[in-house]
């Protein structure tokens, strides 16, 4: 069998990683970066007494709206599809800092039952959002800014309080004034931008902590998984975690892009989550109902 010149195989060979390459990027870009993954569970909140309902809680986290393209219009219909009770979306709203038309149009197409609620991000902060058209366009759009604040909601199974810490990363949070107005009765939610601040929760009472800020990653590779993660969050990547003092921690793998516009092995996420009231039986840590 006749061989193939050395010269020849090693242009053959660079020509097939080549294309192996490009693939992946059209892949990640125009494929992964817009399909989006369905995320269901079950939490448990101790401080709701059986036998109150079930809430349903949509997680949206870094959403970095630019344009309403395919994404974003999904989006909206698998929020809306999920008829939520609460929607909480954990920072990062913004790509760039002067879409404030397609933010409203996008933050008014969702609808919850009891509320909507946001806080910033670093991003927002870098783009200066919440320092100029910000604020009016989330409450244009329905959404509950808290900086720093809480707002009560009270359904058949009591009440629940969603407490907001302005971004962290950015030196603008305050835990103290963000649990100001929560009672040791009140289930509390408290949503931050970035998961760092589990570090430090001191001894408020809070029960679940959600945040997003690591983007899952976004490009991740089987065996090496992330190249890449925000200063501090890799252990808390995505996904359901314990951490002290007995709280439970939801990382989002969020719905948007920074820097690249790609995602690998990490597709854009939503969370639908079911607030259950009592404690989760055994010591399973979560309960995942389905992925689509």
């Amino acid at each position: 069998m006749r061989l193939l010149p050395k010269s020849c195989a090693k242009r053959w060979t660079l020509g097939g990683a080549g294309v192996l390459v490009l693939g992946a990027v059209a892949y990640g870009s125009l494929i992964e970066s817009s399909w989006i993954e369905t995320v269901r569970t079950v939490e448990f909140l101790p401080m709701v007494r059986p036998p109150a309902p079930d809430l349903t809680l949509v997680h949206l986290s870094d959403i970095h709206i630019g344009t309403l393209g395919r994404r974003e219009k999904r989006a909206i219909e698998i929020i809306n599809d999920a008829r939520p009770d609460l929607i909480v979306l954990s920072g990062d709203l913004v790509h760039e800092g002067d879409r404030p038309r397609e933010l409203e149009t996008f933050l008014g197409s969702l609808h919850a039952r009891y509320g909507k609620f946001a806080v910033w991000g670093n991003h927002d902060y870098g783009c200066r959002v919440p320092l100029t058209w910000g604020p009016g366009v989330v409450k244009r759009g329905g959404f509950t800014l808290l900086r720093n604040s809480s707002s009560a909601v009270t359904y058949a199974g009591g009440r629940i309080v969603i407490a907001g810490l302005d971004d962290a990363i950015t030196g603008h949070d305050n835990l103290r004034l963000a649990m100001t107005r929560v009672s040791r009765k009140d289930a509390c939610i408290l949503v931050s931008h970035t998961p760092e601040i589990v570090s430090d929760l001191g001894n408020w009472d809070i029960d679940l902590v959600l945040a997003g800020h690591t983007h899952g990653g976004q490009v991740r590779f089987p065996l090496v998984g992330a190249l890449w993660v925000p200063f501090g969050t890799r252990d808390h990547l995505e996904g359901w975690f314990d951490v002290p003092p007995d709280v439970r921690l939801h990382v989002s793998r969020g719905l948007g892009w920074s820097w690249l516009p790609i995602r690998f092995f990490c597709r854009p996420a939503i969370d639908i989550i079911t607030l259950r009231a009592g404690r989760k039986p055994g010591k399973s840590t979560r309960s995942i109902l389905g992925q689509s």
